[in-house]
């Protein structure tokens, strides 16, 4: 995939990017209330930390009380960038307000967030916290097509809303042993971060439905279903589609979106 060639256009409520292969990305982005409401409960995270570390530094400087406010207000700053930039640095671009919340900061392009873009949108939330209330930064993310704040628009991300894929009960092809797919790690990530929730529950009520449809009728919604992940949402080597069924090939395809990430990255490793 290009990225450099990629065109984007965004609404009130996704992006939409379409890579040089003709693949879409339709990424829904986050609006202003879910992400104050991660943003408080972070904001909690971070001032119980402190307030624990403040006891401990007000009992120590106990004989110079305006040594200690100077060191607690710097451990605020310095806790509440590094809680934020670590974990979005490290943790799929989440930290624990935004697993809470379904949200994701990502790299604008639709790619996996860099570490050096985590360090710098949270650099940016001095700005994005003037004069208070986050002020710049609502107005920021107010004024944006892409729904950005400041820091966003300085590192280049988004961020976006993840519906969570409700695991399904273990079906006959979460069963077999092995997946052919696999083999192609980047391209099985693509079809996770491309297929949208609806698309991957569409794909597994087919498969569950296969004995209550008529032949004609299943071969039928199948070939469609895998003609349109192949060509619309992210196509696999021709060689591999040739020596797969439709049925397979869904079968695959739902294994890898229901699959844990690890389990992906770890056939990565062992290719």
């Amino acid at each position: 995939m290009t990225i450099t060639q990629s065109t984007r256009a965004a609404t009130t409520s996704e992006l939409t990017i379409a890579t040089s292969e003709g693949v879409l990305f339709r990424l829904p982005l986050a609006g202003p209330a879910p992400r104050l409401y991660a943003m408080l409960l972070d904001i909690v995270i971070v001032l119980g930390t402190v307030n624990g570390i403040g006891l401990l530094v007000y009992w120590v400087f106990a004989k110079a009380p305006g040594f200690g406010v100077m060191v607690i207000t710097l451990a605020e700053f310095a806790i509440g960038f590094a809680y934020s930039a670590l974990l979005e640095g490290y943790w799929n671009g989440q930290t624990i307000g935004k697993r809470l919340f379904h949200l994701r900061v990502i790299d604008q392009d639709g790619l996996p967030l860099r570490i050096e873009q985590a360090w710098v949108r949270n650099l940016m939330r001095v700005f994005d916290a003037l004069p208070f209330a986050y002020l710049v930064g609502g107005i920021s993310v107010l004024s944006s097509p892409l729904m950005q704040r400041f820091g966003d628009r300085v590192a280049g991300t988004l961020v976006t809303r993840q519906t969570p894929l409700s695991l399904p009960d273990e079906e006959f092809w979460a069963r077999q042993k092995y997946n052919s797919f696999t083999e192609y790690p980047t391209i099985a990530m693509q079809l996770r971060r491309a297929a949208t929730p609806e698309l991957a529950a569409l794909i597994q009520d087919a498969l569950r439905r296969r004995n209550e449809l008529a032949t004609y009728a299943r071969r039928e919604i199948y070939r469609e279903l895998a003609a349109y992940l192949q060509s619309e949402i992210c196509p696999f080597p021709d060689e591999l589609i040739e020596r797969l069924s439709d049925e397979q090939y869904l079968m695959n395809a739902s294994s890898i979106l229901f699959a844990d990430r690890g389990a992906i990255a770890s056939s990565k490793l062992a290719i």
